[in-house]
């Protein structure tokens, strides 16, 4: 399954329309409505036919030899952060340190955590502070200390399904050196879950039990209603895009425009130098979502996000109202990351100008330095995307141009053509449905292409919110108000 992940952020849709009118005379105008496949779904298509670089790395470190910290930055997740912190112990693989900061909750999250530390007798470090700073500023002070290898960072809400996550993202974050991001796939959590990972962990199992007696004290049935409608919408969308779009980007690339962030492996030194390089610039506004800003940081650097099939996270959905907050905080985020990153979006023309004659060619030792064992070899560094651009920034500069194009076509079908605007939409969700079936796990194909269809208001919804955050982003550019926060 491949996703947004808390996703991705350019929120690309698969598909365009175009309609074609022709009048066979004065009184009479016929409409064609067609759609075809985007090139963000072509790339991807490409990507699959291709296959991944067949080179074979030669890491030279050993991932098992690796040191790991792993972060879990909170605020009023209580509900949550027992089963976050069970999940987490459950991995195969050993964490160095375990540390939760507690951003001032105003419920009971730092009560739950030495609950659980005591109850289960496992080494966690607790950091609270009385006045909120953010997730931002307490991971990049975290960052500028550890010397741990990688750094891992989990969100409160969100749990680890599969027991060799850390694992598969840690080998893959040290299998290629150009690697600063992995994570694996993530997918709405569910109730059940929280449930079934307190039942096989006697901390979480204290905890509900003390904490919550019962199950509807920790979410009344109304949010779970709404929340249930989330993951009718989100659940199908998640399918569609990890194990579509984002595995065959990763094929052709390498690299995804950024990771997953609720369950994230980075490279300490990457990471730290993410911060160092946003501190005299922007501070600790990273635009309105900052796993975004990071990954688009790595592919300026020329470093790459990659994304591990087969592992599985779940993380927590909001309720149904909330949902397009959430959804304009990412769109926002991958615009404004857009435009600090500009160079990523206009790589596409940098690439094309090498082509023209008389353009710069490599060294000898620039072109020795490529047939170096490591998949997607790239040079790194920002001088190289100003001056030859990423391969990489054809995704960005298609993803940019999808995001703003598709809604006001959509828009325009639905005030002046509604057949053709119907047509579209039946048609685009016709396709979702069939890829779904083609890639998601055995089991759960019918059950996710099928959720496609109710979910349908909710995907037209969201393209209004991105045209709502492409409206701000314009603003604030134009005025320079420009205090990009989550």
């Amino acid at each position: 399954m491949a996703r947004p992940p808390r996703r991705t952020a350019s929120g690309a849709c698969s598909f365009h329309t175009l309609t074609v009118f022709a009048a066979a005379d004065k009184a009479n105008v016929a409409s064609l409505s067609y759609w075809f496949l985007s090139p963000s779904l072509i790339l991807a298509i490409a990507g699959k036919l291709r296959g991944w670089d067949r080179t074979i790395p030669t890491p030279s470190v050993d991932w098992r030899r690796m040191t790991v910290d792993a972060v879990i930055p909170a605020k009023n997740e209580e509900a949550s952060i027992a089963a976050a912190l069970a999940s987490l112990f459950a991995q195969d693989f050993p964490l160095r340190r375990v540390v939760v900061f507690d951003d001032a909750s105003t419920d009971r999250t730092a009560a739950v955590v030495r609950r659980y530390r005591e109850a289960s007798g496992r080494m966690i470090e607790l950091v609270s502070r009385r006045q909120s700073i953010g997730k931002t500023p307490a991971l990049r002070e975290f960052c500028s200390q550890c010397d741990a290898d990688a750094v891992f960072i989990l969100d409160a809400d969100s749990v680890l399904v599969s027991r060799n996550y850390v694992s598969r993202v840690m080998e893959e974050l040290f299998r290629n050196a150009g690697v600063a991001a992995a994570c694996g796939e993530v997918m709405p959590l569910t109730g059940n879950r929280v449930e079934d990972i307190a039942r096989q962990d006697g901390g979480a199992q204290t905890v509900m039990t003390e904490f919550f007696p019962r199950a509807r004290e920790r979410s009344p049935f109304w949010k779970r209603l709404l929340t249930h409608l989330t993951i009718l919408y989100r659940a199908p969308m998640y399918v569609l895009l990890q194990r579509t779009l984002y595995d065959g980007n990763l094929k052709l690339f390498g690299a995804q425009l950024n990771p997953v962030g609720c369950a994230v492996a980075y490279r300490t030194t990457r990471l730290r130098e993410c911060f160092d390089y946003a501190g005299p610039l922007i501070g600790d506004n990273l635009s309105d979502s900052e796993d975004i800003y990071i990954g688009h940081f790595f592919n300026w650097k020329g470093y790459r996000n990659f994304q591990v099939l087969g592992v599985r996270c779940e993380t927590t959905e909001p309720p149904i109202h909330r949902l397009p907050r959430q959804l304009f905080l990412w769109s926002s985020g991958f615009l404004q990351s857009s435009y600090y990153f500009g160079a990523l979006v206009v790589s596409p023309l940098r690439q094309l100008k090498r082509l023209m004659p008389g353009s710069r060619r490599r060294t000898p030792e620039e072109q020795r330095q490529r047939r170096a064992p490591e998949q997607y070899r790239a040079a790194w560094g920002e001088k190289i995307t100003q001056r030859d651009g990423r391969p990489v920034g054809w995704l960005e500069l298609i993803s940019l141009l999808e995001k703003i194009t598709y809604p006001l076509v959509l828009l325009y079908l639905a005030l002046f053509n509604q057949e053709a605007f119907w047509i579209t939409l039946g048609a685009e969700t016709l396709l979702c449905m069939v890829l779904i079936l083609a890639t998601a796990d055995r089991g759960y194909r019918v059950k996710y292409a099928v959720m496609l269809v109710p979910a349908l208001p909710v995907r037209v919804m969201s393209l209004g919110v991105d045209m709502l955050a492409a409206a701000k982003c314009l603003a604030d550019i134009t005025t320079g108000h420009r205090e990009w926060k989550k």
